[in-house]
């Protein structure tokens, strides 16, 4: 029986790339960079210059719908399905990459801010932002299970752009709202992404050992 992540060699380049930015960017935001820090406050200060009651509405919305609390709520809803369909391997692997991946980023976000003792400027820093983290994941992990599995390839386009959209709407709602820097959200956007690879690694390497394990022998995997 065939894994349902196939190990594809162009991912690999991709994450160490993800990985190489994210530190970068961790360490710009760690020393304070000034020039950083006017993109993230000239970005913040030219999407809300127009503000109105329907667009703050529509932003509050989508900020809601993206928060790290409903990427768990998701994640565990997938679970439910996934292990009903008998599929409860990737079922928990999904888990375990959106779970781990939160911590991983609020750890850091730890560090960072109690590493660099510095003064917060006024939005404050929230690097990474867990807002657009879990987002990212959840959707890294859609196109690496779900999408290649589509029969309909022009559904798997429209269904990939359409989560594409969204993790951008979410990303222009959390600066929009004045919760996250452009900077937070590239951090979240990489480690996202590089994450998902890595722990696409752990399944491609672990599931078939997983199996053997009472209370996953039938689940495909």
């Amino acid at each position: 029986m065939s894994v349902i992540i196939k190990e594809k060699k162009k991912r690999e380049p991709l994450a160490y790339l993800f990985t190489i930015l994210f530190f970068i960017n961790y360490f710009l935001v760690f020393q304070q960079a000034q020039w950083l820090h006017k993109i993230d406050t000239a970005v913040y200060f030219k999407l809300t210059r127009n503000l109105n009651n329907l667009q703050v509405m529509f932003y509050n919305v989508i900020s809601e719908l993206s928060s790290s609390r409903m990427a768990i709520v998701y994640t565990i809803v997938l679970l439910g399905i996934l292990w009903f369909i008998r599929w409860q391997i990737p079922g928990v692997w999904i888990t375990f990459t959106v779970g781990t991946g939160l911590v991983v980023g609020w750890v850091a976000r730890l560090i960072l801010r109690y590493g660099s003792k510095r003064v917060e400027p006024e939005m404050g820093y929230a690097f990474p932002g867990l807002h657009v983290l879990g987002m990212t994941i959840l959707v890294a992990i859609v196109y690496i299970i779900f999408l290649p599995y589509f029969k309909d390839k022009a559904l798997a386009y429209l269904v990939g752009f359409i989560l594409g959209i969204w993790l951008i709407a979410t990303s222009v709602a959390c600066i929009y709202l004045g919760q996250l820097h452009v900077s937070d959200i590239t951090g979240a956007l990489t480690l996202g992404f590089a994450w998902v690879y890595y722990c696409s690694n752990l399944y491609i390497r672990y599931a078939a050992k997983l199996k053997k394990i009472k209370g996953f022998r039938n689940s495909n995997y």
